[in-house]
């Protein structure tokens, strides 16, 4: 009954730490090659895309080679502000670099008697008293971050291959995205659409526009589409919060995903 009540409640992710506060992403030197053999990506936590602050660390590190195999990558060096991965491109077309789904922290929250969400830990970092009426439930965070290149002419099945429970899934192809033509892109949870979901859209060296660069995007039922007032590179992200699956250590879960994307003219 606790998990079914938790379904249905609206959660503010704002205040989790750091490492839920900040989205995770992938960055590589290069989006689209003809002749490269190899990339160089970036993986870190950011508050200001995309300036890395928390490297990442993932307990499923992996890509998609276009063909639809996975691999593992070729090297992996961990530091504290960023996570820089090197890795061939053996084959033509295009390769889906990606976190995997990365299981964080652990915390609890507070479900309050209209079924909304308090945070059990207050603005000094002290665990809270139960607030009357309020049941204790655990959470923890589930992220997963993508980037897609290609090597030669851009091809679909890494694209298209299912990652995570929530997915933006891209109708366009992530590196033919142009100005004029704008981005197509479904969003679902457990394969359903997310209609109404507020999504943020990042724009690389926005931290210096009056507006830090994001902007709102909402989901629709089916395709929705985003136009670009000006080319460069970009993340979208979005955070929903839905029961943990069955065997789950904790009761819900605060799933992130965020692809990044090069906009061209």
């Amino acid at each position: 009954m606790l998990k079914q009540v938790a379904a249905l409640a609206v959660v503010s992710i704002a205040g989790f730490g750091q490492a839920v506060a900040h989205t995770s992403y992938v960055k590589p030197n290069v989006f689209s090659t003809s002749r490269a053999d190899m990339v160089t990506l970036e993986v870190s936590f950011t508050e200001n895309f995309s300036n890395p602050e928390v490297g990442v660390t993932s307990q499923d590190w992996h890509f998609y080679l276009p063909d639809g195999s996975r691999a593992g990558y070729d090297n992996i060096v961990e530091l504290k502000q960023v996570t820089v991965i090197k890795q061939s491109l053996e084959q033509e077309g295009t390769f889906r670099f990606s976190t995997g789904e990365r299981l964080g922290r652990t915390g609890k929250r507070f479900l309050m008697p209209d079924g909304s969400f308090e945070l059990a830990i207050g603005e000094d970092r002290e665990e809270r008293p139960v607030p009357e009426g309020a049941t204790v439930v655990t959470s923890q965070t589930a992220t997963v971050a993508d980037v897609y290149v290609t090597r030669g002419a851009p091809t679909r099945t890494a694209v298209d291959i299912k990652i995570g429970r929530l997915r933006i899934e891209p109708v366009t192809h992530p590196n033919e995205i142009y100005l004029d033509e704008g981005f197509d892109f479904r969003l679902t949870f457990d394969g359903a659409p997310m209609p109404g979901q507020v999504m943020t859209l990042y724009r690389d060296g926005g931290a210096y526009d009056d507006d830090k660069g994001a902007s709102e995007v909402i989901a629709g039922d089916g395709v929705t589409t985003i136009s670009f007032a000006e080319p460069g590179m970009y993340m979208l992200m979005t955070r929903h919060q839905a029961n943990a699956p069955e065997g789950a250590q904790t009761d819900i879960r605060s799933y992130t995903t965020s692809i990044t994307f090069e906009v061209t003219r």
